[in-house]
């Protein structure tokens, strides 16, 4: 408690400052509690990574700093790519064993080559994987692995345990009050019964929106929060 205080009472004192300074490449290994402040890691973050570092650790990639640290995904896309570790962690003439620690990829830019490395997937499941990707403009939840045909979950397990999600996906939303049934059919979790539920009450209520739709029993919130990422 009289850490949290301490640190609490220092982050007040920068904030009164008002320091916000130009980013540069940094080793995120080291960030004090100013550097913390200007990147806008909250207390709790912050606290995190530095007991972390306490116990003689490093986090040496994205994914292991984010999964010490318990940042936000949106606050990894902004500024990991300040991230500056090493030279003997980026080599990629260092083989992972040597590292001791496991290197999580990026399922949004893994190449069919890399998939076909996990055990249980072969040249046409790979394939497949990225071919799915690409007509939904990229994986928003590893979820979205379950709507690959031919992957069962056990396959799915392997893939979670060496890729994550580190890259945003990139697609423009679809207004809702102007979709297609095509448009509808193309994403995924929205089966053509729901699809044609949605036109049907839009064709009733020309100002429907998502929020209008937890009214009806076929959409609850989970699937509610997966259609935002889709429609606007």
């Amino acid at each position: 408690m009289a850490f949290d205080f301490v640190l609490q009472e220092q982050i007040d004192s920068l904030k009164q400052r008002e320091i916000k300074d130009q980013i540069y490449p940094f080793n995120p290994n080291y960030i004090s509690l100013s550097k913390g402040y200007q990147l806008d890691l909250s207390l709790k973050e912050i606290e995190r990574l530095h007991r972390f570092r306490n116990s003689g650790k490093f986090a040496n990639s994205v994914a292991e700093f984010k999964a010490v640290t318990q940042v936000s995904s949106d606050w990894i896309i902004k500024y990991s790519p300040y991230f500056k570790f090493p030279e003997w962690v980026t080599s990629k003439k260092l083989k992972v064993k040597d590292l001791n620690v496991s290197v999580i990829k990026d399922i949004n830019t893994a190449t069919a080559e890399e998939l076909i490395e996990i055990r249980g997937i072969g040249a046409v499941l790979s394939k497949r994987i990225v071919k799915y990707r690409v007509s939904i403009k990229g994986f928003d939840l590893m979820e979205q692995l379950n709507q690959v045909y031919g992957l069962d979950s056990l396959v799915i397990s392997k893939i979670k345990s060496q890729y994550q999600i580190l890259t945003p996906a990139k697609r423009t939303k679809i207004v809702l009050a102007e979709a297609t049934m095509e448009d509808l059919l193309r994403i995924p979790f929205l089966t053509k019964k729901e699809a044609k539920k949605i036109i049907g009450l839009r064709t009733k209520n020309k100002k429907i929106t998502l929020k209008s739709l937890r009214n009806e029993p076929e959409f609850d919130s989970l699937k509610l929060e997966r259609l935002a990422l889709y429609l606007q």
